[in-house]
């Protein structure tokens, strides 16, 4: 069962289509205009609230001095099934104030007597408010107001839901009169079905005869942009239908229009701000979360293909578009559970780089889990299931049918960490985000992974078996940290709940010789990150160390991995009188180490001065020795192995020669990096002389670094 849970959107929102605009209205004779109209009939970027009327009291003074009530028209507020033309025109005592009255003056500005007091107007269903626009010389309607009791219950059914109207805004509206546009087919199915001698019905009928002119340039227009594929910035908004899905091209995602409104700056062009939801995922549950796009301005027509937000069904690719980002969906469902994954960007030169997707413990640590508003909770009627009352898109594209509004309400229910999340469906899928927030394993940092970009890792199968290291070392390193076993047997802890469940071991040994590495392949073999820790990024506060390490301990047991702690030599130094200090950094150090349940790698290059305390705390301690020569020649061995045969030609012989060279394993790493370098300058396999040139500077380099180091009374050992 598919529960939802969802942030909570504006109230319900009704789309429509456009297949009956061509159809002529009920017959009406409305009262028609003073003469005929020039231009447009309403200014155009219009942004207006419907509550901006032209109709309240003391509007510019506009109610002084009116005639006494017409008694004879002083029927019940909107019961008279007709409609009232008022024009706004200057007072003849002050002409910067104004007042309203019935007829238009022959000149504009002419003393012109008050109309029918406000109650006497009120009478009829409909008041339509006009106003002069004196640059056009012509008169414009700046309201509808609608005082029918009987068109206000009417229209709480059509229109509900739609954004940014309230049981008072469903009496006043302004140019454009987007609600009506958007909501056609529901205003005309809902007056069909009504009973031929309803009253409802010929106050419906009425309305729409006036919308019919009112409404005939926007239906125009939309039926150019069908036919020509392009339209104009400020039209754009006759597109954006609340309820639809609209397309973003950059970053590409679908999404579910909430509302939209012009943007006006003084000092900046007009753009469209526009509300959008999204699919996302808090690590529990799914559901609807609130996006701002934008579509900046532009002028003369554009194409819709063009637009950076227009709607999906306006688009001739539109199959191919949901198409994509349906299979992106699938990948956003994929990931929801923690993955530990590969991510490649060609963009930015990203390879392979190692991130554990899991947004539930991205929203524990670091912002805390939004939460949606659960559906059963609310007990209200969902947006989605308003907007699918009626009919759902509007069809631009000739060729384009509106597809049926995307099931999103309920997706998903809250679940527990340890249940499978409820699977989406492909509307779902196509609504998704194209993110996932993921933990970078290198540069420890919260990122947004596109999912289309994460990979399964690349493991090194047999990294673990070219470790140079005695095979019953290997096989003590396996028996303890494989997860199968941990799996089988009962973890061995300590008589106090929680302390001693972690596999601490030491590695202990001069620089080069894989201590490191060991880390490295035991992470690859368990197929777990493998978070790595240095002193530097630790520090010497205490408070800070313990900061860190606390972070980094409660991550690895989140994500199951490896902590590595390099050179730790600072932090388990023995304790003395001396440097209260360094004391307490080793006392932290020990307190943390008791209560870890992972595994954790030590690294130390100074066995001989490690505090006694750690000695009880450790599980293993292994000590490496200087590499031999027949292990350098392995080291050399399993380097080369790596690299594709057709880049190297070194034989065995040559391998033996390099081995003698008293290197250790990552100056034999360095040194053929640096040489296959050089063999890609010149366009040749790697072999021994490029090796050559590279060991002889580094020799020299080290030598140089030797002698200076005895002639401060130091002693070294010159390298062959």
């Amino acid at each position: 069962m598919n529960d939802f849970s969802y942030m909570p959107p504006p109230p319900p929102v009704v789309p429509f289509h456009l297949a009956h605009l061509t159809q002529p209205c009920m017959p009406y004779s409305a009262p028609p205009p003073p003469r005929p109209r020039k231009g447009r009939a309403r200014p155009r970027h219009s942004d207006r609230n419907d509550n901006n009327s032209d109709s309240g009291d003391g509007f510019m003074g506009d109610e002084d001095n009116l005639h006494h009530e017409d008694l004879e028209e002083a029927v019940l507020k909107g019961e008279r099934c007709d409609s009232k033309d008022m024009y706004r025109v200057p007072r003849a005592d002050d002409p910067d104030k104004f007042h309203w009255v019935e007829e238009p003056p022959l000149q504009y500005g002419s003393t012109t007597e008050p109309g029918k007091t406000k109650k006497a107007r009120e009478a009829f269903a409909v008041n339509v408010y006009r106003r002069y626009n004196e640059s056009k010389e012509e008169w414009y309607v700046s309201e509808l107001r609608l005082n029918s009791t009987l068109l206000h219950t009417a229209l709480e059914t059509v229109l509900e839901g739609y954004p940014g109207l309230t049981q008072h805004e469903l009496k006043s509206f302004s140019p454009p009169f987007l609600p009506f546009l958007h909501r056609w087919d529901a205003l005309q199915q809902f007056t069909d079905e009504l009973d031929a001698e309803s009253e409802t019905k010929q106050h419906l009928l009425l309305l729409q005869q006036i919308l019919v002119e009112l409404l005939k340039e926007s239906f125009d227009t939309i039926k150019d942009t069908t036919n020509t594929g392009h339209i104009a910035f400020e039209d754009v908004q006759l597109l954006y239908v609340p309820g639809t899905i609209v397309f973003r091209q950059a970053p590409m995602s679908a999404a579910i229009l909430r509302k939209c409104h012009v943007k006006r700056e003084v000092d900046a062009p007009d753009s469209y701000e526009i509300f959008v939801d999204v699919v996302e995922w808090n690590g529990r549950s799914c559901g609807l979360v609130t996006q701002l796009w934008k579509l900046d301005f532009y002028y003369g027509l554009r194409a819709l293909t063009a637009l950076s937000v227009a709607p999906l069904n306006s688009l001739p690719d539109e199959q191919a578009i949901r198409t994509t980002l349906t299979e992106r969906g699938r990948l956003f469902e994929k990931y929801r559970s923690q993955s530990f994954l590969a991510f490649t960007s060609q963009y930015d030169d990203r390879i392979n780089e190692r991130v554990i997707v899991d947004a539930k413990t991205y929203y524990k640590f670091d912002k805390g889990a939004p939460k949606y508003a659960s559906l059963a909770e609310t007990g209200q009627l969902t947006w989605a299931q308003s907007m699918n009352r009626h009919s759902a898109g509007v069809p631009i594209h000739p060729s384009m049918m509106p597809p049926p509004h995307p099931s999103i309400a309920p997706i998903f229910p809250e679940i527990c960490v340890d249940e499978e999340p409820v699977p989406m469906t492909d509307e779902q899928c196509l609504l998704a985000i194209g993110t996932m927030p993921g933990f970078h394993i290198d540069n420890k940092k919260w990122e947004d992974f596109d999912v289309t970009k994460l990979h399964e890792i690349p493991w090194s199968e047999r990294a673990f078996e070219n470790l140079v290291l005695e095979q019953t070392e290997k096989d003590l390193i396996l028996a303890l940290v494989d997860r199968d076993q941990y799996k089988t047997t009962k973890p061995f802890d300590d008589f106090i709940a929680g302390k001693g469940e972690g596999m601490i071991m030491l590695l202990c040994g001069p620089p080069g010789v894989g201590k490191t590495l060991t880390a490295e392949t035991v992470s690859e073999h368990l197929r777990r990150p493998l978070y790595r820790l240095g002193a530097s990024e630790l520090g010497s506060d205490p408070r800070v160390v313990e900061a860190v390490l606390h972070r980094a301990l409660k991550l690895c047991a989140e994500f199951g991995a490896v902590l590595l702690i390099d050179e730790a030599d600072v932090f388990m130094g023995a304790r003395s009188s001396f440097n209260l200090i360094r004391d307490e950094l080793v006392a932290t150090f020990l307190r943390l180490l008791e209560y870890y349940s992972g595994i954790m790698i030590l690294t130390t290059n100074r066995m001989s001065n490690i505090d006694p305390a750690f000695e009880s705390r450790i599980d293993i301690t292994l000590t490496y020795e200087s590499l031999s020569e027949t292990d350098r020649k392995q080291v050399w061995r399993n380097f080369i192995a790596t690299m594709d045969p057709k880049e190297v030609n070194i034989d065995e012989y040559e391998l033996s020669k390099l081995a003698k060279r008293d290197f250790n394993g990552r100056q034999i790493k360095s040194a053929i990096k640096t040489a296959r370098i050089l063999a890609a300058k010149k366009n040749e396999p790697l072999n021994a002389r490029h090796l050559a040139v590279v060991l002889n500077l580094r020799r020299k380099a080290m030598n140089t670094m030797v002698e200076k180091t005895e002639n401060f009374g130091g002693t070294g050992r010159v390298l062959t």
